[in-house]
């Protein structure tokens, strides 16, 4: 088997491994604690940084701000978080973890951000820039125009 041939079915195989991992823990926070890992992520940034904006935390989760919104209407709905707009500017909320919220987020499965943000973490810079690279260029040559995928989760949903 030529080298090229075996380096991209091994690449194929890696980005396989690669995805299953992500979809398996996130099917794993679901099963313990009844959320998506992203939104576990969006309820664990709330509780470290009571009284974020949606706009700071769309940016921490790096997903576009109405996802960022549509997400929190649901873990509103559950009661684990509430908003508050500013008194002085309607256009500003600030989010909060309710009780029940912060007790969730005590009994749920690490890392709260998800696997894939927690391992990049560990990453050294160079690696850091190696990969991103990489995928760029990889990106780049599937030719898929789809400005909104860079700012959705990865979810079951």
């Amino acid at each position: 088997m030529k080298e090229r041939t075996h380096r991209e079915q091994a690449i194929t195989q890696q980005l396989r491994v690669l995805f299953k991992a992500v979809q398996a823990h996130s099917k794993r926070v679901e099963k313990l604690c009844g959320l998506s890992s992203a939104k576990l992520w969006m309820l664990h940034e709330i509780t470290s940084a009571p009284g974020i904006k949606v706009s700071q935390l769309a940016k921490v989760l790096s997903i576009h701000p109405s996802t960022c919104s549509n997400m929190l209407d649901k873990i509103e709905d559950r009661e684990l978080i509430y908003r508050n707009r500013s008194k002085t500017d309607q256009r500003t909320v600030h989010l909060y973890p309710t009780q029940k919220g912060t007790k969730l987020l005590s009994h749920a499965p690490s890392p709260p951000q998800g696997k894939l943000s927690s391992t990049l973490q560990k990453l050294s810079q160079p690696q850091l820039a190696n990969l991103e690279k990489s995928l760029e260029v990889l990106l780049l040559a599937l030719h898929f125009e789809d400005d909104k995928a860079a700012f959705t989760p990865i979810s079951n949903e």
